[in-house]
């Protein structure tokens, strides 16, 4: 996965731990790709400096949580599981055609997937 990728997903996940200026410092690197320059205007009354500070701690501190807790690692493992069972059952599938559960089956594995 891509570093920025990783961080996009962990601010979603962890976001709400991270003091008030590291979640937005964050958010505004990642979600809304500004610069250290911008993000500082954007705050307002603040450096560049003091914007790269709080996004590096606010990575470090999404890290470790991520190394606590995990949940970005069980995301990813249970969306792969989800994606092999479809393929699976696509597979089976093709001999049962007629049978519509192999269709709700389907249905609901895409469901589950869209909630991660």
């Amino acid at each position: 996965m891509e570093h920025s990728f990783d961080f996009v997903i962990l601010l979603d996940i962890y976001g709400e731990l991270l003091s008030n200026g590291q979640r937005e410092a964050l958010d505004m690197k990642y979600n809304a790709d500004l610069s250290l320059a911008e993000t500082a205007e954007e705050i307002g009354g603040v450096s560049r400096q003091s914007v790269h500070y709080s996004i590096k701690n606010g990575e470090r501190r999404l890290l470790e949580l991520e190394e606590k807790l995990g949940f970005a690692k069980r995301l990813r493992t249970l969306s792969a599981k989800l994606d092999m069972a479809a393929g699976l059952l696509g597979e089976v599938g093709a001999d049962y055609s007629s049978d519509k559960r192999f269709d709700e089956i389907n249905d609901i594995l895409s469901e589950v997937k869209r909630g991660l």
